[in-house]
């Protein structure tokens, strides 16, 4: 367990750098992913490593770094696997799986793993976030009244949020 963690270190920087980068940074990705400076990556982490709790936070890790490097269905495996009881975890991941179908035209698995996110957590940060996904799937399928329950759940719960700012456009929108 002390070398899968000491292992994570290096990819979780790997990974860090990569999210904090003002460019897109595929590389640092791949390296979070593959491994570097003679350290794992994710993937080498969750086969090594397999059943600890580094291998299972290496499938939420791997999963968002597929899931910013657009390989889409390799997030939704990984991000499928990961198992935790912290509920904004929880809700991320729920959400990234969501994001993932969503950019595979799956849009009725998108909207589940949505709504299972928004139901994960009501943290301000992700709930708004997700809620507000759905709502704009359920718009595109023109389902006007779901979209604004979404939006006026927002409006209502989270207003403070980035989502809520303009949320009483969309209400007019979904109207």
């Amino acid at each position: 367990e002390d070398d899968a963690a000491n292992e994570m270190f290096q990819a979780e920087q790997y990974f860090d750098q990569a999210v904090n980068a003002q460019v897109a940074n595929d590389s640092l990705y791949n390296l979070a992913l593959k491994g570097g400076e003679g350290k794992k990556g994710f993937l080498s982490i969750i086969n090594d490593y397999s059943g600890t709790d580094a291998a299972n936070l290496a499938h939420y890790y791997a999963g968002m770094a597929y899931l910013n490097t657009g390989k889409f269905k390799e997030a939704v495996e990984h991000l499928e696997q990961f198992k935790t009881k912290d509920d904004i975890l929880s809700a991320m991941a729920l959400g990234g799986t969501g994001d993932a179908f969503a950019q595979l035209k799956d849009n009725k698995s998108a909207l589940e793993y949505y709504e299972k996110a928004v139901k994960a957590s009501d943290n301000e940060v992700t709930a708004p976030r997700f809620m507000f996904k759905a709502a704009q799937l359920q718009l595109a399928a023109n389902k006007k009244a779901e979209a604004l329950k979404y939006f006026n759940d927002i409006k209502e719960k989270y207003e403070t949020s980035p989502e809520g700012m303009n949320i009483d456009a969309h209400i007019a929108m979904a109207e």
